[in-house]
């Protein structure tokens, strides 16, 4: 059997390929009597839509009817493929009659069978069938049906008194069901989801996804949460270019009033609209051959935190401030053009009118090029920065740095140096602000630079070191800028203040050194730079800035970064990390601590690991947990089950998610379990439970 059908998949390409018209039959022995002929023995029939084989065959040349007797299987195009005893095929009109009757499709790897089907060119009906797409022994699950209607057309299967069995025992009834048998994108419902919460109550949504065009499509996501309101979320993705792409969101929901004020929420209605756009080419190609440009959309906004939370069943929008941003660039042979603007929402504030925003930033570059010598190299680099607000102060800032180095080389280019001279000036304008309205600043400085490669084979490994030391000197500076712009409320900080970027004379040393193993593979990264300072004001040392990671394995990578302040005698910035990746097993557990100036003090943990336990389980999890204030704010445990045709996963989690009162940002623990069914290729089925309580 298995032969028959790699033949007929065979015979069906060159039939597909070579548009054949005319009926042809081939047998062992063929008579003749009138339009009547009849075949036996390893029958094998095909014509422009079919190909057929049988042991036995009786056709008709002028109605096109054919009959076929035991054992046969018929291909019909390239998919679909049947098995049956008997089977009485109209050529001319493409109706059918079989008995019994099995069915596959190996696009969606669907199969059916039933006692009896017939068919037409758009559809075959079965009676008493069952279908699945498992093993056709012993399925792990399957659909029987009392009646059921493929549209061939549509690829949409529409099933009747349907009983949905996991193996051999029933599992629920509907009175009708109906799935998609074809993966192509197209127009119709998508998989709902269903969800419990203790104070939202029921939770289900219905995706309705919209295809008209190859080059867009919309996803509507009406929802119900029966305690708490209805909302409706919107997806509209295009293609508008071969170099562009995006998508933009909308949506909203309504509270009910009971559920408001319990809760004490500052907003009955949540809303919000997100953009993103991304594009290449967008007026490179009418510049120069070289030229280059991209453009990047990043825009969000919501009037609270809860239009992000209530999007799915899943939502959990931790970070609770919003970030919106628009890059575009221009880069030719010698210049780059810049425009960049960031707008901020701190959803912990009732409104944003002291949030400082950075609209826009025009950034202009002129790249290393020869100064008059080959040795000299000079470099232009210029930006415009509009600081702005409602209430608070504002500024607009002009700045401009531009180096001058000179480099060279001694001892057959084992000792490089080199020689900069370093311009910068800045001009800040302010508004709001008590006292000047506006302050300059420049200044030079030298700065003088040594540094070599070294590289040397021992037996059991490769080493490989850079060293360099920078000496830097002021020459001479004017002015200053005495104001700092920058926003901080709670811990969230938008890190934008007027900088000039002081320099002190100063001596920095930085090694950089990569240790390799006898077989090529990079076994030891290690970097560490100490700036020394000269002037008598200042203490002595900078910030020790220290990075190593180790390869221990394939497997196994070690991390550390550390930031230690001289000053303070304190670490700024701890990272440290250990990540063990052998497939199918992941585990990562990491540990940041921050206690800089410009930051409040965190200290937080996480963990997360991925491993696959015999052929169909896959365990997984995560953990985060913030040291400083002593709470775990997400975990989730959980087992995904993967098997040919179905697969299901149960998760427990908890967080904290964040969300927006009457008196300010509040946050409440959700914590519960959530299982899907995921049956392939007829969809999926999921539930969640979950249970909030104030933080």
């Amino acid at each position: 059997m298995l032969k028959r059908i790699v033949l007929l998949c065979t015979l069906s390409f060159c039939v597909v390929f070579a548009k054949v018209e005319n009926v042809e039959l081939l047998a062992n022995t063929v008579t003749k009597n009138g339009e009547w002929v009849e075949a036996s023995g390893e029958v094998l029939v095909y014509s422009e839509r079919y190909l057929l084989s049988a042991d036995r065959a009786v056709y008709n040349e002028e109605t096109g009817e054919l009959e076929l007797f035991d054992n046969v299987s018929v291909l019909r195009g390239v998919y679909e493929s049947s098995q049956s005893n008997y089977a009485k095929i109209n050529l001319k009109t493409d109706e059918g009659d079989y008995q019994p009757f099995f069915y596959y499709d190996q696009r969606s790897d669907v199969w059916m069978q039933c006692e009896s089907a017939i068919s037409g060119p758009a559809y075959f009906v079965t009676d008493n069938s069952v279908v699945s797409s498992c093993n056709v022994q012993n399925p792990d699950w399957k659909i029987g049906f009392s009646e059921g209607k493929l549209n061939r057309e549509t690829s949409f299967l529409h099933l009747y008194n349907t009983l949905f069995y996991i193996q051999d025992v029933p599992v629920f009834y509907l009175p009708y069901f109906a799935f998609s048998t074809d993966k192509t994108r197209r127009t119709g419902l998508l998989i709902p989801m269903i969800s419990y919460g203790k104070k939202e109550g029921l939770f289900y949504e219905q995706p309705i996804y919209i295809a008209p065009h190859d080059n867009w499509d919309l996803e509507l996501n009406p929802q119900i949460r029966t305690n708490r309101g209805e909302g409706l979320y919107s997806t509209l993705r295009f293609v508008d270019s071969p170099y562009s792409k995006g998508h933009v969101a909308l949506g909203g929901f309504k509270e009910k009033s009971a559920y408001a004020e319990e809760e004490n929420l500052k907003n009955k209605e949540h809303y919000g609209l997100e953009a993103q756009y991304q594009r290449s080419r967008l007026i490179s190609h009418l510049l120069k051959k070289e030229a280059r440009d991209g453009l990047w959309l990043d825009f969000t906004y919501l009037n609270d935190i809860d239009y992000l939370n209530l999007k799915t069943s899943e939502s959990d929008a931790s970070n609770q401030l919003i970030t919106s941003r628009l890059n575009y660039y221009l880069s030719q042979e010698d210049d780059y053009l810049g425009l960049y603007a960031k707008y901020y929402i701190d959803t912990k504030k009732i409104n944003n009118d002291t949030t400082l925003q950075e609209l826009p930033t025009l950034h202009y570059h002129r790249f290393s090029n020869y100064f008059f010598i080959p040795n000299l190299v000079y470099s232009v680099d210029s930006q415009f920065h509009n600081y702005t607000r409602d209430k608070g102060i504002s500024a607009r800032q002009y700045e401009i740095n531009a180096p001058l180095t000179f480099y060279t080389a001694l001892f057959d280019d084992f000792l490089r140096l080199s020689v900069s001279e370093n311009f910068y000036a800045t001009y800040v304008q302010y508004d709001n602000k008590r006292g000047k309205n506006s302050e300059t600043f420049y200044r030079n400085y030298h700065q003088f630079s040594a540094y070599i490669d070294l590289a040397k084979a021992y037996e059991t490994f490769y080493h490989t070191m850079n060293v360099r030391l920078d000496y830097t000197v002021p020459s001479f500076d004017h002015g200053e800028i005495s104001e700092r712009i920058i926003e901080q409320d709670s811990g969230v900080e938008i890190n934008n203040f007027i900088s000039t970027g002081h320099e002190v004379e100063s001596v920095a040393a930085k090694l950089v050194q990569y240790f390799y193993d006898d077989m090529g593979k990079k076994r030891l990264r290690h970097s560490v730079r100490q700036p020394y300072y000269l002037e008598k004001s200042l203490y002595k040392y900078g910030d020790l800035e220290n990075s190593i990671a180790v390869y221990l394995s394939e497997a196994w990578t070690l991390r550390n970064d550390f930031k230690y302040s001289h000053e303070f005698q304190k670490f700024s910035r701890v990272q440290s990390s250990v990540g063990w990746n052998a497939s199918p097993h992941k585990f990562s557990f990491s540990h940041t601590f921050l206690d800089e100036k410009t930051d409040a003090r965190k200290s937080y943990l996480t963990a997360s690991f991925e491993t696959t336990l015999g052929k169909y389980y896959n365990a997984f999890g995560s953990v985060n947990y913030d040291v400083e204030e002593s709470y775990l704010s997400s975990w989730r445990l959980g087992l995904k089950v993967s098997k040919k045709c179905w697969d299901y996963t149960f998760i427990y989690r908890e967080s904290v998610t964040p969300k927006l009162t009457s008196a300010g940002s509040d946050s409440v623990n959700r914590r519960g379990f959530y299982i899907m069914f995921n049956f392939y290729p007829i969809g999926a089925v999921q539930y969640e439970h979950t249970v909030e309580a104030e933080r």
